[in-house]
């Protein structure tokens, strides 16, 4: 079900309390600023089932997670400690200090259904936008580079005896090339074909 930020903010919130020692101008201060005016949950409603289950993490909150994860340059583990752990990320979400608002998977999760939901494209564009009208983003061409191949789970995992017998190979192929032949014939000649 989809979950829905409140519009009046929180006494505790890291934006209220710290703010000024972040910085306003700073990018943080600037997310911070227009928390509900960049996303709103209700623009993300098409990821969600509207009528039963519990409340999901905020929409509005992990897409504001994106943008800080690509301004910082981390990974999504690194992403998930910050929004948990580091002052500026809990000013710019809009955090109390003391809440663990997600966990890495529900990050991932939430980047593949933007991914497979195009339509919801419009949304960052129209960030883009309100971006350039407030000032923070200059009118002028931005460059982007697209990673357009699509990663839906974790990678490709070799366990233990996978990479003890790639070394295997590696090393037979290293020791038959000092011994100026091919490594399988090497192989044969020290009985360790199989």
């Amino acid at each position: 079900m989809l979950g829905k930020r409140s519009d009046q903010r929180g006494l505790f919130e890291a934006d209220h309390l710290y703010l000024d020692f972040i910085g306003r101008d700073s990018f943080y201060g600037f997310l911070a600023g227009q928390r509900g005016k960049l996303f709103r949950d209700a623009e993300f409603a098409a990821l969600y089932v509207l009528d039963n289950g519990r409340p999901s993490v905020l929409p509005s909150l992990l897409a504001t997670v994106l943008l800080l994860q690509t301004h910082d340059r981390v990974s999504d583990e690194e992403a998930t400690a910050r929004a948990t752990f580091d002052l500026r990320w809990k000013a710019a979400l809009g955090l109390p200090l003391e809440t663990r608002p997600f966990v890495k998977s529900t990050l991932q999760l939430f980047r593949a259904q933007l991914i497979v939901h195009a339509q919801l494209q419009a949304v960052f564009k129209k960030s883009l936008t309100f971006a350039r009208q407030t000032g923070y983003l200059k009118n002028r061409r931005i460059k982007v580079a697209l990673d357009t191949t699509n990663i839906f789970g974790r990678g490709a995992v070799r366990d233990t005896d996978n990479l003890l017998a790639d070394g295997i190979v590696k090393l037979a192929r290293a020791l038959a090339s000092l011994a100026e032949g091919k490594a399988d014939a090497w192989l044969q000649t020290h009985d360790l074909a199989r």
